[in-house]
């Protein structure tokens, strides 16, 4: 019975196996592994090659070791001199096994007497099975670490593989060229894992090779598949590496925006319903009615929007622009022409806070146009909700402000043309596709106070035209920000009494609400109850205090922020529930500790509360930190002002995901690390798609067989996406 599983198994060994082919059929993965691999989303041979490198690094030559000292690392050739031994030090097993060094100028000539070799110790720790796994005369190639110990030389292996028997090959682990490192998973060593993945290229011969079209591949320049997954886990140059990189994020881009394009025609069918009036009379009544002028930037967004609403197809518009661009003006354009078109309008906001400060916004620049919003937030009585809920299915209510409450099954619209939704990087995409679906395929507008990089809204919002208010209201002037350690609060503090003294308000931002857990932070309410005593010893006088955070009830936090905005608090002190949705402009200082704790986007946006007025604002954040990485990245806030390129390095440094909610939106686990420096790429990508879905619309052709049926499966299994 042995005999023949022996059989199977060696046969199995070299059967060819499929991209979709489980783990398992590769030798060496057994159940307790397999798990190991589906523990990071590893399941199938596809998802294997596409678990790529992290970073390379480049591998010494084989070291001679006459040139190695303590400490360093080895790089050898080594042969096997007789039987290992196991000893127990501590709760530690530890395996030595006698060896010699070889010269790396004769480690491929005849073998050389033992006795004229330098001798040496290999050690593994808790692998007692090193004993006896390698027979005398067993030439190796070894990674360690060398340890010299009364005069002895030993190395404690970090990784062996057997020498390379081709003398024209490469030595085994890749010894003077560049190695992969991957993410960890727990129980894979980095050797097994290449080992595992250099078989899986030998016997996958069903590589999706024609995912992209080959006039595709030969327009753009891209190396074959096999190619760029062989070189991007065996690469024996950085040239390589690139080749590879290039035909492997061109691909993930290209299916991504192949996937967004078709979302938008889908989005975007053509119905005249969608039509609203956009008159140059209709135009010039609602800019009459603005208590200001808009600048260069919202007035060309005003008139995109216009096209927009034009059209027969509903639009699909992200605006986005840095704090206080005026972004809810130029949106509100949009809510008045679905009004004066008789049909309703809704704008939704992820908080109560900034739900109310929408609401607030709106009932003074619509007032003067005698258009009413009404308000429907969670907090809300439920005899309340249910007369809005009333209003809105009877076409009483034309105009409404809410929180997620608006997507909820018991609203009802009678006839929804215009859906505006702010933050929306925090809804979900079914969150957003919910509140549209109020409407017979309403117009979305979507708006973003965080500003994103272009590649990146590119790649979230494909099926969205980008709109950019990259423009600041006249006389606003960039808030001067400033990095202290905790240890000088006493300046900050100083900063904020000589604001009060000149009658202006601040805010003092903290990371918790309340001391605990392991996160050792400032905390909003022991700030708020001690804050006014530093002040006083400060100034000489007691400023007026108020707190803020997310687990106040609605009514309490909206009567502090009444008493804030009217002037009766001096210094509000708060949880980032400020960083959106509240606008005083006689608030110019801010105080944000542990500002560590935070996003750099996430800082930009609560500096954004005390840029509210043509007053010159100042902004300080305490860090406890004392690491150069954190007080790097924290400088940035420093040396610019421009959002865009916060956003960029928030990017960099933070990942997408953290950074935007990636998962939220629906979106395939591609590398986005890739997209930051590939945004020619990214363009090309999304050109070549729209290109494709021009002249193929349903990818019937044969040629895009293969790209169907892919696309088909991600919408089901969004991991299969990484292809």
């Amino acid at each position: 019975m042995s005999q023949s599983g022996g059989q199977v198994e060696k046969r199995d060994a070299h059967k060819t196996v499929g991209w979709a082919s489980p783990l398992t059929v590769l030798k060496g993965v057994g159940p307790a592994r397999a798990e190991a691999f589906a523990s990071v989303g590893i399941r199938s041979i596809g998802h294997l090659l596409t678990f790529y490198p992290r970073r390379y690094k480049d591998r010494p030559r084989l070291h001679s070791i006459g040139e190695l000292g303590d400490g360093d690392e080895a790089c050898l050739r080594v042969r096997i001199t007789g039987r290992g031994s196991n000893f127990y030090r501590g709760r530690m097993k530890l395996t030595r096994v006698p060896a010699v060094a070889m010269e790396p100028s004769s480690a491929d000539d005849s073998p050389a007497d033992d006795d004229a070799q330098p001798r040496i110790t290999l050690r593994w720790f808790n692998q007692p099975y090193r004993k006896e796994q390698f027979a005398p005369g067993t030439e190796l190639v070894i990674v360690g670490r060398m340890r010299l110990q009364s005069e002895k030389l030993a190395v404690v292996v970090q990784e062996c593989e057997l020498a390379n028997p081709d003398p024209t090959g490469p030595p085994g682990l890749g010894i003077g060229h560049l190695v992969p490192i991957y993410s960890s998973i727990t129980g894979v060593s980095g050797g097994v894992l290449r080992k595992l993945i250099r078989q899986a290229l030998e016997r996958c011969r069903e590589l999706p090779e024609t995912l992209l079209p080959q006039a595709l591949t030969e327009r753009r320049g891209l190396i074959p598949l096999q190619d760029a997954l062989l070189q991007t886990h065996f690469p024996e140059s950085h040239e390589q590496v690139d080749a590879a990189r290039k035909r492997l994020t061109y691909q993930e881009l290209f299916l991504l925006q192949v996937q967004l394009a078709r979302r938008q025609r889908a989005v975007k069918a053509p119905s005249a319903g969608h039509r609203l009036p956009v008159s140059r009379k209709l135009q010039s009544r609602y800019l009459a009615a603005l208590p200001f002028e808009l600048t260069g930037a919202q007035r060309r967004v005003f008139d995109e929007i216009s096209e927009d609403l034009a059209q027969a197809e509903p639009a699909h518009r992200l605006v986005h622009g840095d704090v206080g661009s005026g972004k809810t003006a130029v949106a509100a354009w949009a809510l008045y022409c679905a009004v004066e078109a008789g049909k309703q309008a809704a704008l939704m906001a992820p908080t109560e806070l900034l739900a109310e400060q929408h609401f607030r916004t709106l009932c003074g620049l619509l007032a003067p146009l005698g258009i009413e919003p009404v308000l429907l937030t969670g907090s809300l009585s439920a005899e309340a909700k249910a007369h809005v809920r009333r209003r809105l299915a009877e076409r009483e209510a034309v105009l409404v402000v809410g929180t997620h409450a608006l997507f909820q099954e018991s609203v009802a619209f009678a006839d929804l043309s215009v859906a505006v939704i702010d933050e929306q990087h925090r809804f979900g995409l079914q969150q957003r596709a919910a509140l549209a679906a109020k409407g017979s395929g309403p117009n979305v507008i979507v708006m973003s106070a965080t500003p994103i990089p272009r590649t990146l809204a590119l790649t979230l919002y494909g099926e969205f035209d980008i709109s950019v208010i990259d423009e600041l209201p006249p006389g606003r002037r960039p808030v001067a920000t400033k990095l202290l350690p905790h240890a000088k609060r006493n300046p900050a503090l100083q900063m904020v009494a000589e604001k009060l003294a000149a009658g202006h308000q601040a805010y003092v931002v903290c990371p918790l609400v309340a001391e605990g857990g392991k996160v050792n932070a400032e905390a909003a309410t022991q700030m708020y109850e001690s804050l006014g005593d530093e002040l006083a010893d400060l100034s000489g006088s007691h400023a007026s205090l108020g707190l803020v955070h997310g687990q106040m009830r609605a009514e309490q936090r909206e009567e502090v922020m009444e008493r804030f905005r009217a002037g009766g608090i001096q210094v509000l002190v708060s949880t980032t529930v400020i960083e959106v949705g509240v606008d005083v402009p006689n608030a110019t200082a801010m105080v944000v500790f542990n500002a560590e704790r935070f996003g750099l986007a996430q800082l930009h946006q609560l500096r954004g509360r005390v840029a509210r007025s043509s007053a010159q604002a100042h902004c300080v954040l305490l860090t406890g930190s004392k690491t150069p990485e954190v007080i790097d990245r924290l400088r940035v806030l420093e040396a610019t002002s421009d959002g865009f390129k916060i956003a960029e390095e928030d990017l960099l440094r933070r990942g997408p995901g953290e950074l935007v909610g990636l998962a939220q939106h629906g979106l395939p686990d591609v590398h986005m690390a890739a997209l930051l420096a590939n945004t020619a790429t990214l363009v090309q990508a999304r050109e070549d798609a729209r290109e494709l879905l021009a002249g193929d619309p349903e990818l019937s052709r044969p040629e895009h067989r293969v790209l169907h049926e892919a696309l088909k499966a991600a919408s089901s299994r969004p991991r299969e996406w990484t292809i």
